[in-house]
C-alpha cells in the first residue's frame, strides 16, 4: 500500500484540474429507449444511456432530469426535449445523446418513443421525434458548441410503412454552425449491439471522454477507430461537423484548464473593505450617473443588468452600458465587452470581436484582459496558437501582482509548456501567488515542498501550505494532507486524519483521493476492513480513468464498472 500511495503523490503533480470543466456551463440530455411496446425490445440502450450519463456528469455536465432518461413515450420525449432547449440557453456546451430505435424516411431521421406504432407515413409527425427538432433547440440557444450523438443506427423497426422513402440506418444530417453530429455508424448503415452489456459505440465513447487532453475532433476519431477495431470493421462511426471556433475538451489536461478559464461578470477591480465602503447606491442613482456619462456608473449598471441585480436580467442592455463606457476608453468596460462577445451574451458568439476588445483593454494594462489575451493565444482563438504570446501577456499581468497570472506561469514552468521546464522558477511564481492567499498556488507549492521538487523538501512547510489550501476546500490539497498523515511525513501517522482528508477530496471528485480512500478500506487502516466500501471508492477512481485503481480492482478480481 505504501508503494502505491507514494505513486499517487507523484502522479498528483500532473493531476487533472477539474476547475476548468466547472468554469464551463455544460448541459446534456441523455435518453435510452429499450422497452418498446409494439416492436422489438432492445438490450443495450438503457445500459448505454446510464454509462454515458455517468461519464458526462463526471466531466462537468449538468444532466436534464438528473441522470439518464429511460423508456420515454412520445409525451415524455417531447417534454424533455423542450426542457433541454430551456436549460441550454446561454450555456457553453449543449449535448444530446440518444440510444434506441431510429429510422429514416425520405432522408429525415426519426427517433422512436417506446409507445410508437405508426401504420402509415403520416403518423410519424404525431408518434415520433424528428431529430431536426433537437438541432433547432440547440441552434437557438446561443451556445458555443452543440454536440448531437445518435446511437440509433439499428434495423428499421417499421419497414412496412408502405412508402419507398423508408431506408435502413439514419440519413446524413447537415451540422449547423458550431455543431458536431456523431452517428454510431455511417449514413444508411446499421450498427451492431455487441455482445456485452454496453454497445461498442457507447463503450468507446465513454472511454474516450474519460481520457484527458483529447480535443473533440481527436476524441471522435478515437471513438471511430475503437469501434472499427471492436467490430472487426463491420461498424465505422461517422461525424458531420461545421467549423468550430477554438477547442473543446471533455476532460482537460491541467495546462488546458489554465488556458480555458473564463471569468464571470463580476467587478474585476478590488473594492474597499466593508468598513471603508459607502452604502451601495440604488439602481436609479447609478442610472442617473450613468446617463451623465460616468464610466464607472455605466459599468455598474451593466453589471446590474447582466446579473439581474435590482432590475430584470437583460444581457442586451448590459452590453449597451458596457459599450458606452468602453467607447470612452475605459479598460474595465472594454474587457466586459470582449467577454460578452466571447460568451455570446445578446450578440453572436465571436472570438474575433472579443479579441479586439480584450486587446484594447490589455494594452491599457488591465490584468484580466491580459490573462484573456494569454488564453486566446494559448488555445488559438481568433489568432494562431502562440505560446510565446501567452507567456508575454501573463508576465505583463503578473508584473501587476495578479495572483492568477502568477499561478498559471508557475504551472507553465512546472510542466515546461511554452517555457523551459524549471521547477525552481515555478516555485517562485507560486510563492508570489501564495503571498496573496491564493489557494491553488498554496496547494501546488505545498506538494512541491512535500517532494522536494524545485525546493528543498520540507514537510512542515508542506503541511502549512496544504492546510491553508485545504481549508479553502481545495481537493488537491486535501488529498495531499491525507498523504502526509498516511506516511507520517512531518506529523505522526494518523489514519483517521488521512481518512478525513481523503474523503473530503474524494467527495469533490478527486480521483486520487478516491483511490487512496479505497485502499484504506481495503487494508483496514483507520477503519475496519470493508471490501464493499473499498470497491465503491476504487470503482469511482477507476471510472475516471485512474490506472492504479483499475489495476487494484483487477487484483481483487472485481470488474471495472462502466
Amino acid at each position: 500500500m505504501r508503494r502505491l500511495l507514494l505513486l499517487v503523490v507523484a502522479v498528483c503533480l500532473t493531476a487533472i484540474a477539474a476547475h476548468a470543466q466547472q468554469a464551463e456551463h455544460r448541459v446534456a440530455l441523455v435518453i435510452g429507449n429499450a422497452g418498446y411496446q409494439h416492436v422489438e425490445r432492445l438490450g443495450n440502450p438503457g445500459n448505454d444511456a446510464r454509462l454515458i450519463a455517468d461519464t458526462l456528469k463526471k466531466s462537468g455536465f449538468t444532466l436534464v432530469g438528473g441522470g439518464a432518461q429511460l423508456d420515454l413515450d412520445k409525451a415524455g420525449f417531447d417534454r424533455l426535449v423542450q426542457e433541454f432547449g430551456k436549460q441550454i440557453q446561454g450555456a457553453d456546451v449543449a449535448l444530446f445523446y440518444y440510444a434506441g430505435h431510429g429510422m429514416q424516411v425520405d432522408n429525415t431521421n426519426w427517433l422512436v418513443p417506446v409507445d410508437a406504432n405508426p401504420t402509415r407515413q403520416q403518423d410519424l409527425d404525431f408518434q415520433m421525434v424528428n431529430a431536426e427538432l433537437v438541432l433547432k433547440q440547440m441552434d437557438g440557444a446561443n451556445t458555443r458548441l452543440n454536440i448531437l450523438i445518435l446511437d440509433a443506427c439499428r434495423n428499421n423497426p417499421f419497414a412496412n410503412l408502405g412508402t419507398r422513402g423508408v431506408a435502413g440506418g439514419l440519413a446524413q444530417m447537415k451540422a449547423p454552425d458550431g455543431t458536431m453530429i456523431s452517428f454510431a455508424t455511417q449514413p444508411g448503415n446499421v450498427a451492431v449491439d455487441g455482445t456485452g452489456a454496453d454497445g461498442p459505440y457507447a463503450a468507446a465513447l465513454a472511454e474516450a471522454i474519460r481520457k484527458p487532453g483529447l480535443d473533440i475532433f481527436h476524441l471522435f476519431n478515437q471513438v471511430g477507430l475503437s469501434v472499427k477495431q471492436a467490430t472487426q470493421g463491420n461498424q465505422q462511426p461517422w461525424v458531420s461537423s461545421s467549423p468550430i471556433d477554438g477547442e473543446f475538451y471533455f476532460s482537460r489536461t491541467e495546462a488546458a484548464a489554465d488556458d480555458a478559464a473564463i471569468p464571470a461578470i463580476e467587478p474585476v477591480a478590488a473594492k474597499p473593505s466593508a468598513t471603508q465602503m459607502p452604502p451601495e447606491p440604488t439602481v436609479q442613482a447609478t442610472r442617473d450617473l450613468a446617463e451623465k456619462g460616468q464610466a464607472a456608473a455605466q459599468i455598474d449598471l451593466g453589471i446590474n443588468y447582466a446579473k439581474g441585480i435590482g432590475v430584470q436580467k437583460d444581457y442586451a442592455t448590459a452590453l449597451q452600458w458596457f459599450q458606452k463606457a468602453a467607447d470612452q476608453g475605459d479598460a474595465h468596460a472594454q474587457f466586459y465587452v470582449g467577454l460578452m462577445h466571447e460568451r455570446g451574451y445578446s450578440v453572436p458568439h465571436s472570438y474575433a470581436t472579443a479579441l479586439i476588445w480584450y486587446r484594447k483593454s490589455a494594452e491599457q494594462n488591465f490584468p484580466a484582459a491580459q490573462i484573456a489575451m494569454a488564453r486566446f493565444n494559448a488555445r488559438g482563438l481568433g489568432v494562431p496558437r502562440d505560446r510565446a504570446q501567452q507567456v508575454m501577456w501573463l508576465r505583463r499581468a503578473a508584473e501587476q501582482d495578479n495572483a492568477l497570472a502568477e499561478f498559471i506561469l508557475g504551472n507553465l514552468y512546472r510542466l515546461g509548456i511554452g517555457v523551459p521546464k524549471e521547477p525552481a522558477t515555478a516555485a517562485q511564481w507560486y510563492q508570489r501567488a501564495v503571498a496573496k492567499d491564493y489557494g491553488p498556488a498554496e496547494a501546488r507549492l505545498g506538494l512541491m515542498y512535500m517532494h522536494g521538487f524545485g525546493v528543498q523538501k520540507d514537510y512542515a512547510q508542506s503541511m502549512q501550505l496544504l492546510h491553508r489550501a485545504a481549508d479553502k476546500t481545495n481537493a488537491l490539497a486535501q488529498n495531499g494532507l491525507g498523504e502526509l498523515y498516511v506516511h507520517g511525513a512531518g506529523v505522526p501517522r494518523d489514519y483517521a486524519q488521512a481518512l478525513h482528508w481523503f474523503r473530503l477530496a474524494a467527495d469533490q471528485g478527486n480521483t486520487f483521493a478516491a483511490f487512496n480512500l479505497g485502499m484504506l478500506y481495503a487494508d483496514g487502516h483507520g477503519v475496519p476492513r470493508d471490501p464493499r466500501e473499498a470497491t465503491k471508492w476504487l470503482q469511482q477512481s477507476a471510472g475516471a480513468g485512474n490506472e492504479m485503481a483499475i489495476a487494484q480492482l483487477g487484483k481483487m478480481g472485481v470488474p471495472v464498472a462502466r
